[in-house]
């Protein structure tokens, strides 16, 4: 069992690099870093605990991969560029061991060298229970962070890539599926893909954005009370992947990809003058970006339209925290 120091000169530090010499990372009581001129500082944070947010046998590499992942995936949601991150890791005796630490580190280089952002900092604990918590920094333009609380009556309403693929990986995870009949949908559970970049260029374009990590309407419902404004959702021009269509069609779950969580994609409104733009921007970055419904008067009501079964809304919106 290594001590706490150890363990972060060891594995975290080597993580741990700063833009200049007058700055500080990891070493001393906290991380000195300068401020960008003209630019706010977006910061977010999220936990993670063994057994809530990933399963017990999910690898060390996955583990960390998820935990920074799912804080970008926060700032893409605000447009925000990843500039820096820190981390809390409270770590039980089994797993204080090389194998298990070089495992972790490692997941967390494999996405932060992505977006060149170093560990700043952070603490060790010891605990019955593995919990990481990441708090991460990004920059945006002062002024140009895309919030919840900007759609308006006839925005229309689009989401990045397939939905549900992270709630059927689990199933398949904790169902014993197939796992190479569920690759993609598994993959997408360990290691989700923050859309950082799209996020950077919805700014000015999206009215209000939110990314999907609850599932779609219970995040997309944060739009509506923050905005004071309703939806209706065309359940058939949802986006999913030719694996959640076999499932839909073998158990008749057609709700999973609304309210499933860990995807992780963007759910975003914008004005109709600028469908043309979006879709020319769906080209360039060579991802799928797909209109779902639009926003109408009201307060936080969504209405299903096209539902298998004639239905107009769900009693679960999606994952609840408590």
């Amino acid at each position: 069992m290594a001590h706490e120091f150890d363990v972060i000169d060891t594995f975290f530090k080597p993580l741990s690099s700063v833009a200049s010499a007058d700055e500080i990372g990891i070493g001393d009581d906290g991380a000195v870093l300068s401020c960008q001129a003209g630019k706010q500082l977006v910061v977010v944070t999220d936990t993670l605990i063994e057994g809530v947010h990933f399963p017990v046998e999910t690898s060390a590499c996955d583990i960390a991969w998820k935990a920074l992942a799912v804080n970008l995936s926060d700032l893409a949601a605000m447009g925000a560029t990843p500039a820096f991150y820190s981390l809390a890791l409270s770590l039980p005796s089994e797993k204080n061991n090389q194998a298990w630490l070089e495992m972790f580190a490692g997941g967390l280089k494999q996405l932060a060298n992505l977006y060149n952002i170093p560990l700043i900092g952070g603490d060790t604990t010891r605990s019955d229970r593995l919990t990481i918590t990441i708090t991460a920094q990004g920059w945006v333009e002062s002024g140009h962070a895309i919030l919840r609380k900007g759609a308006k009556p006839g925005d229309l309403i689009y989401v990045s890539g397939v939905l549900g693929e992270g709630g059927l990986g689990l199933k398949a995870v904790q169902q014993h599926w197939d796992k190479a009949s569920y690759a993609s949908a598994i993959q997408q559970l360990n290691k989700p893909t923050p859309q950082v970049t799209l996020g950077y260029y919805l700014k000015g374009l999206a009215t209000s954005a939110i990314d999907v990590s609850d599932g779609l309407l219970a995040d997309l419902k944060h739009i509506l009370s923050s905005s004071q404004v309703g939806a209706w959702v065309d359940v058939k021009s949802v986006p999913v992947s030719n694996c959640m269509q076999t499932y839909i069609q073998q158990s008749n779950d057609w709700s999973l990809p609304l309210i499933a969580g860990d995807d992780y994609e963007l759910c975003f409104t914008i004005h109709p003058d600028n469908q043309i733009t979006i879709h020319e921007l769906a080209e360039e970055l060579e991802i799928s970006l797909t209109e779902i419904g639009q926003i109408v008067t009201g307060e936080g009501g969504i209405q299903l339209k096209n539902t298998p079964q004639g239905q107009t809304s769900l009693q679960s919106l999606g994952f609840a925290h408590f």
